[in-house]
């Protein structure tokens, strides 16, 4: 058995006498895989990677780590651990990022040495030869000199994914990582995820754009309401089965088949239709 991250039944909230915004909610994140979340605004899906984080606390139900790597089986309930060990296994990329004045992106990514020396602890020049490596696999060298204010929301993106990477848990959750990229720089981020998934991690993203999950999910999770209605496994489905999912969460999504992406059918026409 590999690592996974198995969502047990979860319900959870915010308190204070409103309902959960999670319900019974269930889903298994294998390592190796770029797992997608996609569902409409309000559904729960950041409410979902902030109870598994551990911000919003489980009113039901149990989340649990499992790692069986290396012959070794082990099993974790992240909710029973306290802050600083769930750190050492959970990364979050949040959405937004802030620029502080005077910072610059290699300030940023030092940060993430914090769960392990602390936040006054001093990094070892093995610490800097990991961020530099990995920075240089990453194609994003020149930004670790930059400060943050001066980059662009999605040069500040590729920085954070970085420090997720540098930080080297087995879980790394993303909340809409490619709202402020570019096209060039959307193609160099889904490059960096999947060198990550590559490297065994359990990545676990929200995305808003289907064609996006489409073409870097490797299992697509269809929210509704606060729970997955189906898990979809893209090395299974086949393309009707596929667009028939996606329409139950957008109902005027169509797919195109070759190249692949979804467009809306009422107000645009695939090149199929032009043809005939």
């Amino acid at each position: 058995m590999g690592r996974r991250l198995c969502v047990e039944g979860i319900a959870a909230g915010y308190g204070a006498g409103r309902p959960d915004v999670l319900r019974s909610l269930s889903l298994i994140a294998d390592a190796g895989k770029i797992t997608v979340i996609l569902g409409g605004n309000g559904c729960g899906k950041t409410t979902l990677l902030r109870a598994i984080q551990g911000s919003v606390p489980l009113t039901a139900g149990r989340i649990i780590y499992e790692d069986g790597e290396d012959g070794e089986e082990g099993t974790v309930d992240l909710s029973t651990l306290e802050v600083r060990r769930r750190a050492s296994l959970v990364t979050t990329m949040p959405q937004e990022h802030t620029a502080v004045p005077g910072l610059c992106g290699l300030d940023r990514v030092e940060t993430a040495f914090y769960v392990s020396r602390g936040i006054f602890g001093r990094l070892a020049a093995s610490d800097y030869e990991k961020i530099y490596s990995l920075a240089d696999s990453f194609g994003i060298t020149e930004l670790l000199g930059r400060e943050l204010t001066a980059m662009s929301a999605g040069e500040r993106q590729l920085i954070s994914l970085l420090r997720a990477a540098v930080q080297d848990t087995p879980v790394i959750l993303f909340d809409e990582p490619a709202s402020a990229l570019d096209f060039n720089n959307t193609g160099a981020f889904f490059s960096m995820l999947h060198e990550l998934a590559g490297k065994r991690k359990i990545i676990l993203a929200v995305l808003h754009d289907p064609t996006l999950a489409l073409r870097h999910g490797d299992v697509l999770c269809l929210m509704r309401e606060g729970t997955i209605q189906r898990l979809i496994d893209r090395g299974t489905t086949d393309f009707d089965e596929l667009e028939n999912s996606l329409r139950r969460l957008y109902p005027r999504l169509r797919l195109n088949r070759e190249p692949l992406f979804c467009y809306d059918e009422g107000t645009y026409m695939c090149p199929q239709q032009q043809e005939i």
